[in-house]
């Protein structure tokens, strides 16, 4: 998902919603999303296939555009809000403002946008069809050139390549962090957010450190920033920057990765017990949380 940039992250934070008592009258589990010690600030971007400086412009016009005015965290904001909703777990629907959620499309072209629809707010499902922060970005940047865009939802470890070998205008848009090997594939547009990943477990046995997780069953998903952090704690190390500027590397003797295609499934096998913990992205996982309480 993003370029992996060192910070320093000096404490953590735990952030959840309690469950209630469950109709048979036990308590449920609450569950938190703790910000570790050893993990990354990551910065997402727009996967444009290599050497399309005409589509880079356009991507990086809009994006720096909606992040310098603050239509970007509106954008954050308000689905972010819609996916709570839409979920259940808020009784009002958010206002959009005099933020767009349609657009006029014009018959210039098409652009292929491929993503993965369990990453809310960046995209989820509406009914039938994929909406988000990403899906809004490249929907006024297809607006603004003429054309329109045709939607794939498609597994998440496979987007840089569907860029890579698509026909015709094609980017990938899924909260995708810009990292080195995925520039061999694929060029990214300018950052539009900047995200950290955390531990998301039970509260009672939560976690602050990658360290932390050794002996236990840590739940990723496939080709994720976190997928790619756990497997180097696991086998030669993690090597992040800390407070002081210097480089650490964190091992843990993690008993078992299991890869998800959707963080929705990572979840469900946390809490039926199946895994121990997930590392994730920060506002989705709290995203997640939300619709859980």
């Amino acid at each position: 998902m993003k370029k992996i940039i060192s910070i320093s992250l000096a404490a953590f934070m735990l952030v959840s919603l309690v469950f209630c008592f469950a109709s048979c009258g036990k308590e449920q589990t609450e569950y938190v999303a703790v910000d570790a010690v050893d993990l990354l600030q990551e910065d997402f971007g727009i996967a444009i296939k290599k050497g399309d400086s005409a589509m880079k412009s356009a991507v990086d016009a809009v994006v720096n555009e909606w992040v310098s005015n603050g239509t970007m965290e509106k954008y954050i904001n308000y689905y972010t809000d819609l996916a709570d909703y839409e979920a259940g777990a808020k009784d009002t629907a958010p206002e959009a403002g005099d933020l767009k959620t349609s657009w006029e499309f014009g018959d210039g072209g098409v652009i292929t946008v491929y993503t993965e629809s369990g990453f809310a707010p960046f995209e989820f499902m509406s009914g039938d069809k994929v909406i988000g922060v990403d899906i809004a970005i490249m929907s006024e940047v297809a607006a603004r050139q003429g054309k329109s865009i045709e939607v794939k939802d498609v597994a998440f470890d496979t987007i840089p390549t569907c860029v890579k070998t698509a026909e015709g205008d094609a980017v990938g848009a899924a909260g995708l962090t810009i990292n080195d090997e995925r520039k061999e594939a694929v060029d990214f547009s300018a950052v539009y957010y900047s995200s950290t990943l955390v531990i998301v477990s039970a509260k009672e046995n939560s976690f602050d450190s990658i360290a932390d997780l050794a002996g236990l069953k840590v739940g990723v998903q496939e080709g994720t920033s976190g997928d790619l952090i756990v497997s180097a704690a696991k086998g030669d190390g993690h090597t992040y920057e800390n407070a002081n500027k210097e480089m650490v590397t964190v091992k843990a003797a993690i008993s078992e990765i299991k890869q998800y295609k959707q963080y929705s499934l990572a979840f469900q096998d946390l809490k039926n017990g199946r895994i121990d913990a997930i590392v994730m992205d920060k506002l989705p996982a709290l995203t997640m949380l939300n619709l859980i309480g």
